[in-house]
């Protein structure tokens, strides 16, 4: 149970130092540096970049370790494109039987106050998790199990791009009323209108991610 323990720790604090950034994309990951920064032994160190590894978070390159890889073009168009066909089916499934389960939409739009209340407190790494909790929530309001497997190896890229694409002037409050509309749409019943609003939200977090790269990348 304790080697558990510390195999739970070592993931959960290098998942978040690669997701908020501070482990940056390309970047490789020493164990003895982060064994050392956590008070740990290797031993759960090394359990844990495996376990990342398997998820995707990390990649291991022969004879040079793990490294965080960096996503390129085509990744993040793949993965909005995904997103899309994942976000629009789970939005039209949902709706289809929104009045049979109303426990489902009744989350959504928790978890759309949630994002408001980070929004009014300027608290964009709260509303950054809030935001990927969502989409999430919104395939398991699908009923489809296979939304959800299919979908959660993307959570972590979700979050690497909502910290650019949150931080653009507007884009929270923007997305959030996007959110509302395409739960308003579920609880209607509208199972078309659902997966459009859905398809155009993520087209739009797509453009939105493009131009704060683009803006990154001058800068």
């Amino acid at each position: 149970m304790g080697r558990l323990s510390l195999v739970d720790e070592a993931y959960s604090e290098i998942r978040a130092r690669i997701v908020d950034g501070r482990i940056p994309p390309g970047s490789r990951i020493t164990v003895r540096p982060i064994a050392d920064q956590l008070q740990l032994s290797a031993t759960p160190i090394k359990a844990a970049l495996a376990v990342l590894e398997r998820e995707g978070v990390i990649v291991s390159q022969l004879h040079r370790g793990f490294f965080v890889p960096e996503l390129s073009d085509r990744d993040m168009r793949e993965i909005y494109e995904m997103r899309e066909a994942l976000d629009s089916m789970a939005a039209q499934l949902a709706a289809g039987h929104a009045a049979e389960d109303a426990s489902g939409t009744s989350a959504l739009y928790r978890l759309c106050d949630e994002q408001e209340a980070y929004l009014d407190r300027d608290e964009i790494d709260g509303y950054r998790q809030s935001d990927v909790d969502f989409h999430r929530q919104l395939w398991l309001a699908s009923g489809n199990q296979r939304i959800l497997r299919a979908g959660e190896p993307l959570l972590d890229q979700m979050l690497l791009s909502n910290a650019l694409s949150a931080r653009q002037p507007g884009r929270g409050h923007q997305s959030l009323a996007e959110h509302r509309g395409i739960v308003d749409a579920i609880r209607a019943g509208d199972a078309a209108r659902a997966a459009e609003l859905a398809r155009e939200h993520i087209r739009r977090s797509h453009r939105s991610f493009d131009d704060a790269l683009a803006a990154e990348t001058a800068d």
